[in-house]
């Protein structure tokens, strides 16, 4: 249990308007933790892994060892959609219990293998961590309301899935996610963790 950190930062995204800045989550975020992250580009083979989260706990990797925090590596030359949502996806570890942490080769390996979309149901701990920041990250940086009014206007053909992405600034790809019927009840329940 996280002192429901996430429902606090939930909450405060609710305040917000779309374009929310990827600095309004991650400033919050790192509040609600008390953990400071730094952002580190890097090449990455973007058809495999975008970005990942390391954890201030694995002091043996160079990067927290360089920096002396917690780290989000980020694909250098993503656009923008893409940028923000990798970014904001991945400080959501900050709110992952110690359990859900990749903070070890073995764990992020794992990540590696077993991560594919954003769903609930998988059986590794890591890989449900990652699913979970995706369900977050969207939920961050679409407040109910919004997400509603574009429910509306979606089923009345006055806007399409690119249309929504444009407005978000986030990868088309994962706004059909903000749509499912269970978008709301898997919100509610990661309030609730």
């Amino acid at each position: 249990m996280q002192n429901n950190k996430f429902k606090q930062l939930y909450e405060h995204c609710q305040t917000l308007s779309p374009k929310v800045k990827r600095n309004q989550i991650i400033d919050k975020a790192v509040e609600l933790s008390g953990q400071p992250v730094r952002v580190v580009l890097t090449s990455l083979d973007t058809n495999v892994l975008r970005g990942f989260f390391i954890s201030a706990s694995n002091t043996e990797h160079p990067l927290v060892r360089e920096n002396g925090r917690n780290v989000v590596v980020l694909a250098k030359g993503l656009n923008e959609c893409w940028d923000r949502f990798i970014n904001v996806k991945e400080v959501m570890h900050l709110l992952d219990s110690a359990d859900e942490v990749a903070d070890s080769a073995e764990k992020f390996e794992s990540l590696l293998n077993e991560w594919a979309s954003p769903a609930l149901d998988s059986p590794d701990t890591v890989a449900v961590s990652d699913a979970i920041g995706i369900w977050k990250a969207l939920a961050c940086f679409c407040p109910e309301a919004n997400r509603l009014e574009f429910e509306t206007l979606l089923a009345k053909g006055q806007i399409d899935h690119y249309g929504i992405a444009l407005r978000l600034k986030i990868p088309k790809l994962y706004v059909p996610t903000l749509f499912r019927p269970e978008f709301k009840g898997i919100v509610e329940m990661l309030i609730q963790r």
